[in-house]
């Protein structure tokens, strides 16, 4: 036992000669090292748009993060300020949630369209619902997000979730509610609903949004609700906003969402039945607003624009 131990510990003189010399042996890990980085890189192709007074792109091989906006011209002052705006994350119903299924589980194709960016969702197996998101600029600046979903069975209370990602220094956020602009004050464990109506303040207590209250965040819904679908995220210093609106009619919910720092549309917010086919168009748009009710103004156009396209 010992003889064998010794000789086992002591390398022949031949597998000395085969060992690779320290320079070798570093060449080699730094080969390793760059054949592992490499096969982690994969070609990103970029949508890229200027327009209107910002920049920005399209990821398209990440379509869960819908338009990033990475500057605004000299004057507008909000640059770098959405690192995802009107990305479709969430589906939800009566029967429960499906928080980040669109973005995390759904297959999902991106292509460009002439001055669109177009992403196609495949259904999942608990959410019979395929999806199409089209992303317009617009020439003003900002964009158009049109979604159109198809459901190939019924279900109940449905409603989609669109957000937009803020950075960490936010800006002041203003919804209007109960007759008047209000600054938004959201805690970090807060998911803050603005309903459409009673009706829609249901689906925010029917526990679709459990899994978050169980995650520690506490779920708060505004007994007025929203008197416009708009989101207005403001410059103080300046008055540059990016105005987030929806119709009425499509819009069951806003929402602000402080662990995450997103404001969220909730889109539908009502019974949809098998083959049926819905179309909603949300939009967010650069504007000044050195009064909160200049926001209303673009907030009008868009209403009078999207129902004209019906």
């Amino acid at each position: 036992m010992g003889k064998a131990k010794k000789s086992a510990a002591k390398p022949s003189s031949r597998a000395k000669a085969a060992a690779p010399s320290k320079p070798a042996k570093q060449a080699a890990s730094r080969a390793t090292k760059a054949k592992q980085a490499a096969s982690l890189l994969r070609p990103v192709p970029l949508y890229e748009f200027s327009l209107g007074g910002l920049t920005g792109y399209v990821r398209l091989t990440d379509p869960g993060r819908g338009l990033e906006f990475s500057g605004a011209a000299e004057g507008k002052s909000l640059p770098a300020f959405c690192q995802e705006a009107l990305s479709l994350r969430h589906y939800s119903s009566h029967l429960g949630s499906g928080l980040l299924a669109p973005r995390e589980s759904a297959q999902c194709v991106g292509k460009v369209d002439g001055d669109a960016a177009i992403f196609t969702y495949a259904a999942l197996p608990n959410w019979p619902v395929t999806a199409t998101a089209r992303y317009e600029l617009l020439p003003s600046g900002g964009a158009d997000a049109i979604f159109a979903f198809g459901f190939s069975q019924g279900i109940p209370g449905f409603e989609a979730g669109v957000e937009t990602l803020l950075p960490k220094s936010l800006p002041a956020i203003y919804v209007h509610t109960a007759g008047s602009w209000t600054r938004a004050q959201v805690a970090p464990q807060t998911l803050r609903f603005y309903p459409r109506n009673v009706s829609a303040a249901g689906l925010m207590a029917d526990g679709r949004w459990e899994p978050l209250r169980r995650a520690g965040m506490s779920l708060l819904v505004e007994p007025h609700g929203y008197d416009y679908p708009i989101v207005v995220a403001r410059d103080e210093r300046t008055g540059w906003a990016l105005v987030h609106m929806a119709l009425t009619e499509e819009c069951g919910a806003i929402w602000l969402n402080g662990s995450e720092r997103a404001i969220g549309l909730g889109l539908i917010g009502a019974d949809v039945a098998a083959k049926q086919k819905l179309t909603c168009r949300v939009r967010v748009a650069l504007c000044r607003a050195g009064n909160l009710d200049d926001a209303l103004t673009p907030y009008r156009e868009f209403v009078q624009q999207a129902r004209a396209r019906r």
